[in-house]
């Protein structure tokens, strides 16, 4: 594939760019795994839980929260984007007070103020928001950290999604190459709120990474750690490997790499080539 210098942002489509740039990058993926003879898998569409009619926020999905933020919050003074609020206020103290706290996401809080800190966070943060602020510039950086943790990894449905998180992980059998181009074109399809989600996520991690000086934390540190966040094993690994330690310690391998790839790759997993972005405007022409 012949080098390609005009590129775009994928933030700064149009939804119906966005759209039309869809089918495009399926035929990309679909082109880099046939290349290499692997035949993808897809799952099923996530499907709501009970809990999403709650008030909570944890063990609920992306959407339901960013629906939240945006009844809730609209007109007040607070950042709405696509990233529910609950993780922009966690991670914006854990970036100004944690980023350079030794052992940061590895080192473990206390689990009864973590306790009494989720419970405050869970009922609260939607019905008496102005009560979370201080809890949060109060809590201990380990606490916090313990908490983000905590919060990904009881989402609904995967940070990758139901239906993509298995093309993310068959990335694993890809050449360097064609690996770094196949998770870029799936970052790209994630929907908008975990698209961006993620995005928010790795920069925060790319931050820790970049003061390893500090806090002891290397990029392979922070990918062991976050691995099982983004790669559920529920979700990833097979029912009759369930008994097979041998494989579920290789497949968490495996897991490990994708994600350092990812947060090695954190500034240029967004970036659309601008000849796709001109094949979806001959494609609607046509």
């Amino acid at each position: 594939m012949a080098r390609e210098t005009c590129q775009i942002d994928i933030d700064q489509l149009s939804e119906d760019e966005w759209k039309r740039l869809q089918p495009l990058l399926w035929l990309e993926l679909e082109s880099l795994f046939d290349k290499d003879r692997v035949s993808p898998v897809r799952q099923k569409p996530f499907k709501p839980t009970r809990k999403e009619k709650g008030n909570g926020v944890f063990g609920v999905s992306l959407n339901t929260l960013i629906h939240r933020d945006q009844k809730v919050f609209t007109g007040k003074d607070k950042t709405l984007t696509l990233v529910p609020l609950v993780l922009q206020v966690i991670l914006s103290e854990l970036a100004v007070r944690g980023a350079r706290e030794e052992g940061i996401l590895r080192v473990s809080g206390n689990k009864q103020r973590i306790d009494a800190l989720y419970d405050e966070i869970e009922h609260n943060f939607y019905r008496k928001p102005e009560k979370i602020d201080p809890l949060i510039k109060e809590a201990g950086v380990h606490d916090l950290s313990s908490l983000l943790k905590r919060w990904l990894r009881d989402l609904s449905q995967p940070l990758l999604t139901n239906d993509l998180v298995h093309l993310f992980f068959q990335t694993n059998v890809l050449p360097p190459h064609d690996q770094c181009k196949a998770l870029t074109v799936l970052c790209q399809l994630l929907p908008h709120e975990n698209r961006n989600t993620l995005r928010a996520l790795l920069h925060f991690f790319r931050r820790v990474v970049e003061q390893q000086h500090l806090n002891r934390m290397s990029q392979q540190n922070v990918a062991t750690i976050i691995a099982p966040s983004f790669f559920p094993p529920t979700f990833v690994h097979p029912p009759d490997h369930k008994d097979d330690m041998g494989a579920q310690t290789q497949m968490a391998a495996k897991c490990c790499q994708l994600t350092n790839v990812l947060l090695g790759m954190a500034d240029s997993l967004w970036v659309v080539p601008q000849r796709l972005i001109e094949q979806g405007k001959i494609v609607i022409a046509m």
